[in-house]
């Protein structure tokens, strides 16, 4: 049975009406979901809560600040300005992260807080020291300002809230007008697809008296048609109809084929040819045969068509048959006739395949591409080289005219605009040409007499590589005559401190002269010792450092005391730059860490020498050592240059230099250096840096003892 349009169109409606109700199931659900999601979303009510309370700690902190101004007492810690101001950071800390800094944020204050929060914490450390009240004063200023600021966000958070309270409840409004409008096109679509499928049941029953019908009429035509044979089988070949005609045509009568197999009925139907066909006619496939036998003594030839055939859900083939046996003979004789027309054609025209065979395999046979166009840009020739040539092969694999054969060079690197024009090029071109990753082209286009364009590509990739190669050489000596001057200059960096004790001890012994006493030599001595071992464990140091250049670096950790080594560091930075205040924070206790000492000194005294260095005329160097778990820390703090916000991820950058060590000497390549010997123990070294106000470098190594990590936590 065929579908009719209007058929079409039902089924067109029916997929609406589908897709109208999931439509409608859809978006009833995401609009809840919605709802769903909202109603979770976090109140501004605790961010509110959370301000207020710093509000309210910055105001007792101008409180404490007023009473110490005033030189008042305090009857209880909890009042004095350090705990409250405690307090306050850790507040302030806390609406700087999180949701609490996404609102602030979104209000547009977060910048004014920051610097707030900035000037408290630079501010903590007065706070350890007797404060005098023209100081006291100056902080109450600022935190009541800070109170002032945070009383502003209070209120926009406020009005923020109330906003989005108003604006919820009118989502929330809309929200159930549109579910309520979803529901309805539920209703709707749901009605309409009972009642399309009630009308279906109907049509289908309808559909199967017709096909009944339909059945019975087929097999009235089939069986009195005589002038061919028809025969309907099933996925196995066996026989379900054979009509009178086939038995015209085999002598097989329809009593005795019914329910049998084909192939046992004619050798007809048992040739590979046939069997192939009726298979392929019962899976879906239609084909036509030619059979060929000879009966009493004459040639015959039958043909089969065979199709595919549905009857009541069920896949079957049915073949007709017939005898072309006349119109064979004709065309047997036609084809005679026009073998013996092609070999004459062939005959008169090998002499000159022959000349063009031998031209076209000259021009195969050449080792680079060739073409040749006529004036009007049409391709002529072109041999496989130049049509397999990338971008060629993937532009013009098809349709190729010089104007489209040109235009396939033109994103490649060395082209030009000559490749782009629509017109015949009339000047020569010669260009060459990047076609592909390390594979170069010289294109060639000229023009002979008569007007032909021949078109030459030749692959010139060897000569190519050959610049590259020494012009790679050229650049390699480069890299490595840099690299013998940052050598150096790491050199003289390092050797700098141990040579300055070295000759600051020698002059003093020749200046003391025979008037030295022997406790003093044996000091001086002793120090020169001391930087003559400091210059040896130098030399070790500057080999791994191309060790570690090399990947061929030599770690050897043992348990090391970090309280020490950093005191001696720092007594011998004194020793060199007098000028430096060097304040020490470290327990008394020793700490005992994993590491290998000598390049572990490497970092600290780099630190170090870099923060007395960018620390002006009277640098201010803190250096604090403490446990926290596991892990030791060391910290070195300076109130220098600092460094831009901007270069921060930059600093650990080999021969990097921020601007504001403009006029500064230094190479760059201390703090990178550092940094690499921190990635061989499994840390890191962490910087904070303001400009103008000073750097943080911190890094960390593992405690060695287990008891000692114990009793710091």
């Amino acid at each position: 049975m065929r579908f009719k349009p209007q058929n079409y169109k039902a089924v067109f409606i029916m997929l609406v009406a589908i897709a109208g109700l999931v439509a409608c199931l859809v978006f009833t659900v995401a609009r809840l979901l919605y709802v769903e999601a909202d109603l979770k979303s976090e109140d501004n009510q605790t961010n509110l809560w959370q301000i207020t309370q710093a509000q309210f700690e910055a105001t007792l902190v101008s409180e404490s600040l007023a009473r110490t101004a005033a030189n008042d007492t305090f009857t209880t810690p909890e009042q004095e300005p350090n705990f409250r101001f405690a307090i306050l950071i850790s507040r302030l800390a806390v609406l700087l992260e999180g949701p609490h800094a996404e609102l602030i944020e979104r209000i547009g204050m977060m910048g004014s807080l920051k610097q707030h929060y900035l000037q408290i914490t630079l501010a903590e450390p007065l706070l350890e020291l007797p404060l005098d009240p023209q100081a006291a004063l100056q902080l109450r200023a600022q935190t009541r300002e800070l109170a002032y600021e945070l009383r502003d966000i209070a209120n926009k958070v406020l009005l923020m809230s109330r906003e989005h309270g108003a604006r919820t409840r009118s989502m929330y409004l809309r929200a159930v007008f549109e579910s309520l409008a979803f529901i309805v096109g539920i209703v709707i679509t749901a009605s309409f697809l009972l009642l399309r499928l009630f009308k279906g049941m109907q049509e289908a029953n309808q559909a199967r008296r017709l096909l009944r019908q339909e059945q019975e009429l087929s097999d009235l035509v089939i069986n009195n048609i005589s002038n061919q044979g028809i025969v309907i089988f099933d996925d196995r070949l066996n026989c379900l109809l054979w009509n009178p005609g086939m038995e015209e045509l085999l002598g097989v009568r329809p009593d005795n084929t019914v329910g049998q197999n084909l192939q046992t009925l004619d050798p007809l139907f048992a040739h590979p040819g046939i069997v192939s066909a009726l298979t392929q006619a019962v899976a879906g496939t239609s084909s036509i045969r030619e059979y060929e036998a000879i009966a009493d003594g004459q040639e015959k030839c039958l043909e089969v068509s065979c199709f595919p055939l549905t009857l009541a859900e069920r896949q079957l083939g049915i073949a007709f048959v017939r005898d072309v046996t006349e119109q064979w003979q004709a065309r047997k004789q036609a084809e005679r006739q026009t073998v013996d027309l092609e070999m004459k054609v062939l005959q008169r025209t090998a002499a000159l395949q022959q000349a063009e065979q031998r031209l076209i395999a000259a021009v195969e046979a050449a080792p680079d591409g060739f073409a040749a166009f006529d004036a009007q840009g049409e391709l002529l020739f072109a041999n496989e080289r130049i049509r397999a040539a990338e971008p060629v092969t993937v532009w013009c694999a098809e349709d190729m005219n010089l104007c489209a054969f040109l235009r396939c060079f033109a994103i490649c690197e060395g082209a030009d605009e000559r490749l782009v024009s629509d017109e015949v090029p009339n000047d020569e071109i010669e260009l060459d040409l990047l076609v592909k990753r390390d594979v170069w082209a010289r294109l060639s286009v000229t023009q002979a007499k008569g007007g032909i364009i021949f078109v030459r590509l030749v692959d010139i990739s060897a000569y190519k590589h050959a610049a590259r190669a020494l012009q790679s050489a050229l650049d390699r000596e480069r890299e490595t005559t840099g690299a013998y001057r940052s050598f150096v200059s790491m050199v003289s960096h390092q050797f700098r401190t141990p040579l300055a004790i070295l000759d600051s001890s020698a002059q003093r012994i020749l200046r003391r002269g025979q008037d030295a006493s022997h406790d003093e030599l044996v000091v001086r001595v002793q120090k020169i010792r001391s930087a003559t071992s400091r210059l040896t464990r130098l030399v070790d140091s500057v080999l791994n450092a191309a060790k570690l250049d090399a990947g061929r670096i030599e770690l050897n950790p043992a348990s090391c005391d970090l309280n020490e080594l950093v005191r001696d560091i720092c007594e011998r930075q004194r020793e060199v730059s007098s000028h430096a205040d060097i304040r020490i924070d470290a327990p008394d206790l020793p700490i005992n860490v994993h590491c290998d000492s000598i390049l572990i000194e490497q970092v600290v005294v780099n630190l170090l020498s870099n923060a007395v260095k960018y620390s002006g005329e009277t640098p201010l160097v803190e250096v604090k050592v403490w446990i926290d778990g596991s892990r030791a820390y060391c910290s070195i703090r300076d109130w220098g240059l600092g460094i831009p916000s901007d270069e921060v991820g930059k600093i650990f950058d080999r021969f990097y230099r921020a601007r504001t060590a403009t006029g500064i000497a230094g190479t760059g390549i201390g703090l990178n250096f550092a940094q690499k010997i921190m990635h061989l123990h499994g840390g890191e070294i962490n910087v904070e840096s303001y400009e103008a106000g000073g750097s943080i470098f911190t890094f960390d190594l593992p405690v060695s003892n287990a008891d000692q990590a114990q009793q710091a936590a």
